[in-house]
């Protein structure tokens, strides 16, 4: 019997019984039979370094790919970031230009003696569009980063889906109407009441709408629709409302995307600066927003479209679907908190009446 080597490793056993006609197991047997094994344990030690090759190309192929989506996801992250810097701050320069104005408007009259009632008011007006819309905008990236961590806590209650598409679409109407678009509602009248957060609702709800406002030309259409399902596999009740328009569509690389936050589907440099105007964006957060808050809910939301053209205007649509009763891991408690951005009505008053003593002082020297 030969001895291995300490330092060898068992591939296999080879078993050898005894000879048909009962003779003895001679030494050119044994080396036969070592040289078998040995051939044989060659083989198998080739062909477990052969599948351990594959495995490690197979495990080097995956990392490389895993590498390389990484890469993309990094440069268009980086893209995404320069994108949000240039929109953000295009849409913070331009109210703070108009308060820098009009507040050197008003001091410049003010000492000049020439600031009157009607003047004032048309300003204060301006300044304070200019300061809403810093407002929205911070309020927007706020509700983005409590997105981020899970921290938008929502609080329940019934709710009718008639009554979040009226109060969603009430401030949208006068611009609807100016852009001579046509809007519709159908099927929203006898739905049962969904538990859900009010106002985060209104506000996902009114996100998508302007976006279908903003990518729809003049004199277009908006369809809202609703309707009552039961879904097959949690054999609860659910409402998929459908958001459509006839305007200039979304790429399908770009329908997964658009919901990420920073995002646009289209050239940043072609950003208008009117909230509702053809084409016009701002950040690239409303959408981010709609799918925090319905998913919030229990729900989800996905846009399908054929593609994206300015002249066949293929349109989109818009899905969202809620359940009628969140899941319990939905049911956040946090009250909602009126914002401090307002001064107190007592406060103005005074600040009014100190303005006209002044000017009073004024005229009279």
């Amino acid at each position: 019997m030969r001895r291995c080597c300490p330092r060898a490793k068992t591939l296999g056993l080879l078993g050898m019984g005894s000879k048909v006609n009962d003779e003895a197991i001679k030494e050119n047997d044994l080396s036969l039979l070592a040289t078998l094994a040995n051939q044989a344990g060659a083989a198998l030690r080739n062909a477990r370094l052969v599948s351990n090759l594959r495995e490690s190309e197979n495990e080097a192929r995956e990392a490389t790919t895993a590498l390389r989506s990484a890469k993309e996801q990094l440069e268009q992250l980086d893209a995404v970031k320069t994108d949000f810097i240039t929109i953000a701050s295009h849409e913070l320069r331009t109210p703070l230009a108009q308060v820098r104005g009009y507040t050197d408007i008003i001091e410049a009259l003010n000492e000049q003696g020439m600031l009157d009632q009607e003047q004032l008011a048309s300003m204060t007006t301006n300044l304070r569009k200019a300061t809403d819309r810093m407002e929205e905008l911070i309020r927007n990236m706020l509700d983005v980063s409590q997105i981020d961590v899970n921290a938008m806590d929502l609080r329940f209650a019934p709710a009718s889906i008639e009554q979040v598409v009226r109060l969603a679409l009430e401030p949208l109407t006068q611009d609807i109407r100016q852009r001579k678009q046509s809007l519709t509602a159908r099927g929203l009248r006898g739905l049962p009441p969904i538990e859900a957060d009010m106002q985060r609702m209104v506000q996902a709800l009114q996100n998508v709408v302007l976006n279908a406002v903003k990518f729809t030309p003049d004199g277009g259409k908006i369809e809202i629709t609703a309707s009552l399902q039961n879904n097959p596999g949690t054999k609860r009740d659910e409402i998929l409302l459908a958001v459509s328009d006839s305007g200039i569509g979304i790429d399908k690389k770009h329908q997964e995307i658009i919901f990420e936050k920073f995002v646009r589907a289209h050239d940043p440099s072609l950003h208008s600066t009117g909230k509702t105007k053809f084409m016009g964006a701002g950040p690239g957060l409303g959408l981010t927003i709609a799918r925090g808050v319905i998913e919030g809910h229990g729900g989800r939301i996905w846009v399908e479209s054929l593609g994206s053209d300015p002249e066949k205007l293929p349109g989109s649509t818009f899905y969202i679907l809620l359940p009628v009763k969140p899941p319990e891991d939905a049911t956040g408690v946090l009250n909602f908190e009126p914002t401090t951005t307002s001064m107190d009505r007592t406060e103005l008053l005074k600040e009014v009446e100190k303005f006209r003593q002044q000017q009073q002082q004024v005229a009279g020297s």
